[in-house]
């Protein structure tokens, strides 16, 4: 076994509007997770986003992936140590919890000798989250559209265009995934799911073909950011002033309350720009990351 190693995960926004739990892409902003057999106990360190709030001990997430590793290969790790040197924001819809996720189960995996495949590791990560939209493109990279059945995650990946920019718009509030869930209905109305069923496949084949012309249409959603919106009471407000000044598309990242825009490189700024006044008019303290599509996924450094 190697003793010690350093791997970089990326972003990842979900959903993209219509595919939820199963549409996904990644994004060029990481967190550098560094694993090393040492010691006789457990030792967590971080850096960057989420220091006052990441778990330290056995509830880590990064450790509780790599234990998942170590249990199924059956090797007994008496002293770990882990740090997490973080960029993503927690709470913010861009993947915080599955680059953890990630990061631990290919960590822990290239310190075994890479004995697990990496659909071995997305059928893990997918079961630690539930579904497999964000833990997907953070393996992978590109663009994803994935499915967990359970037992067995099935993906196709697409890898974008560098002039696609994915305009990240991120309100310094948090917001759990849990509680975000926690307002969406049990059950639909049938005409909602079939708008949303044909905007998911929509978006997937314009995605595929190249067609982002189509993707105003494609991106509308009628399953949750509709549900969501008393958490991001400016959601609309962005989607409308982003598709009015060029953007492809806007929604909601993930559970949010990041805003996500998708425009070509030509138009990035004056949709930037234009977009951060809704902020600044609603007294919104907001960071905002201008992003290209990562096309390689979690990788060892």
């Amino acid at each position: 076994m190697d003793k010690s190693v350093l791997v970089r995960v990326p972003a990842s926004t979900a959903n993209l509007g219509p595919g939820f739990d199963s549409l996904g892409v990644a994004l060029n902003l990481y967190n550098d997770i560094y694993m090393e057999l040492k010691g006789s106990r457990l030792v967590i360190d971080v850096e960057g986003e989420g220091i006052l709030n990441i778990d330290r001990d056995e509830k880590n997430l990064i450790y509780k992936a790599a234990k998942k590793v170590f249990d199924k290969l059956n090797i007994t790790v008496n002293g770990l140590y882990i740090k997490s040197t973080n960029n993503i924001p927690t709470g913010s819809g861009l993947g915080s919890s599955a680059s953890a996720i990630i990061g631990g189960l290919v960590a822990a995996n290239a310190i075994c000798g890479n004995s697990l495949s990496r659909d071995d590791i997305l059928d893990i990560a997918s079961s630690m989250e539930g579904h497999a939209d964000n833990v997907a493109p953070a393996l992978n990279g590109g663009f994803n559209v994935a499915t967990f059945d359970g037992k067995k995650t099935y993906c196709v990946k697409k890898e974008l265009d560098d002039n696609l920019r994915f305009l990240a718009f991120y309100p310094e509030r948090e917001l759990l995934t849990s509680k975000a869930r926690g307002v969406l209905p049990s059950m639909i109305e049938f005409r909602n799911g079939v708008f949303n069923v044909g905007r998911a496949s929509l978006l997937t084949a314009s995605i595929f073909s190249g067609r982002y012309d189509l993707l105003k249409v494609a991106s509308q959603d009628m399953l949750h950011q509709v549900y969501r919106k008393e958490f991001i009471p400016e959601m609309y407000y962005v989607i409308e002033k982003a598709l009015d000044n060029g953007a492809y598309a806007s929604f909601l990242s993930g559970a949010g309350p990041t805003m996500m825009v998708m425009a070509d490189v030509s138009v990035a700024d004056k949709v930037r720009e234009s977009v951060k006044k809704v902020y600044e008019e609603k007294n919104i303290k907001c960071r905002i990351y201008e992003l290209k599509c990562d096309n390689t996924g979690a990788r060892i450094l």
